[in-house]
């Protein structure tokens, strides 16, 4: 369903060999990406043997920190890329000085590690951020109340996602307790913003500083999980527009290449606020595989290569994407109770071996031509497969 390649960059994609730093489900869908389109390899690095990427991809097994095995992957690889954010950046630092190409780079990867340092790289070029301050002890805490007022949100600067690394703080007596749940960790507060919605959209960058978006889209949280995603967002042109032009903003002054997840506030007065970026493919751009003429992981992969970017319109009105999610722990065992409208529902499972509570193990993705139909299309799926 991706945008055919032309003979000249059909020549670039068969000469060149990708290696991903991380083996899960962004690296399987970026692995069939890549070989849908004819790069000359793909390789993985992940810890876990057997990831959901080696089912289409070369994987060596070693620690996604190990600057050894980040070298035995630079050197079966042209570009390297990767799937998460959790990173050895200095291994990468030193791949790169010795003629490694990293996309998006290392010194990009260091200002979205670093949350705090995120929301100053924005604050810093005029990009509205939700107002945040740092935190060194309970009193900055409660210098942030006396600035803003309840509810507020503890956050930790590195190594946080799906919510783990956030702890919202509604009234005085769960100060202590949020400062507990995230431990001596370095950390920040962020004034709450009055939510409408929280929208996102997927924005890529090639070295040639073009970009292309993807439309906005709707997300929906459950226990600060992204659960599900509608797309288009149902939200007026003018503020899809704003949306667009914002990320655009944010990459550019970046100098990003790749792909990128921006995540978005808009709160009830219509004002938009970013929240934060990922340097990847991310779970708001999955409808793209089969609801845009070019998906999220073929996008990324000509950015990085420098081709010309794929038009990103959708090729149906509406589309609802909703994560399968593990209820329990124990070994996988996906099977159907019923049956689905597959001619307009596309299922991927990840292939992991063992399911936990609130895991991805999978996503559904419902087309059509409105979303209030396809978001019941999507929901009945979900309901007829047990995992």
């Amino acid at each position: 369903m991706e945008q055919r390649l032309t003979p000249q960059e059909a020549e670039i994609v068969a000469s060149t060999r990708i290696g991903i730093i991380g083996g899960g489900q962004l690296g399987l869908m970026t692995s069939e990406a890549a070989r849908a389109m004819g790069y000359a390899a793909v390789t993985v690095l992940d810890p876990t043997p057997h990831s959901p990427a080696s089912v289409v991809a070369r994987q060596i097994v070693g620690s996604l920190r190990d600057p050894a095995a980040l070298h035995q992957l630079a050197q079966q690889a042209d570009i390297l890329t990767y799937e998460i954010e959790h990173i050895n950046t200095e291994a990468l630092r030193a791949l790169q000085e010795e003629g490694q190409k990293i996309h998006p780079s290392p010194e990009v990867l260091a200002i979205i590690q670093n949350k705090y340092q995120q929301k100053e790289f924005l604050a810093q070029h005029d990009i509205p951020v939700a107002p945040y301050m740092p935190i060194s002890s309970p009193a900055d805490i409660e210098q942030a109340v006396e600035k803003w007022g309840y509810p507020l949100v503890l956050k930790a600067r590195k190594d946080a996602y799906d919510g783990r690394g956030n702890a919202r703080i509604n009234q005085h007596e769960e100060i202590a307790a949020a400062l507990e749940k995230l431990g001596d960790r370095e950390l920040y507060v962020e004034q709450c913003i009055d939510l409408d919605k929280e929208i996102g959209l997927m924005i890529a960058r090639n070295e040639r500083g073009d970009t292309a978006t993807h439309p906005v889209v709707e997300m929906i949280h459950e226990r600060d999980i992204c659960q599900i995603v509608l797309a288009p967002a149902p939200i007026s042109g003018p503020l899809q527009a704003e949306a667009q032009d914002m990320a655009r903003q944010a990459i550019d002054h970046l100098h990003g290449v790749g792909i990128f997840g921006v995540e978005l506030f808009l709160d009830k007065q219509g004002k938009l606020w970013l929240n934060e970026i990922a340097p990847r493919p991310h779970n708001l751009g999955h409808y793209t595989i089969e609801a845009c003429y070019t998906s999220q992981f073929a996008q990324h992969l000509r950015a990085i290569t420098n081709l010309p970017l794929g038009p990103t319109q959708m090729r149906y009105p509406a589309a609802v994407m909703i994560n399968i999610l593990g209820t329990r722990n124990g070994p996988a065992d996906p099977y159907w109770l019923d049956e689905y409208d597959s001619e307009h529902t596309f299922v991927h499972l990840y292939g992991k071996s063992e399911t936990r509570i609130d895991r991805k193990m999978g996503h559904i993705t419902a087309v059509g031509d409105d979303l209030v139909s396809v978001y019941e299309q999507a929901k009945e799926a979900r309901a007829a497969l047990s995992i």
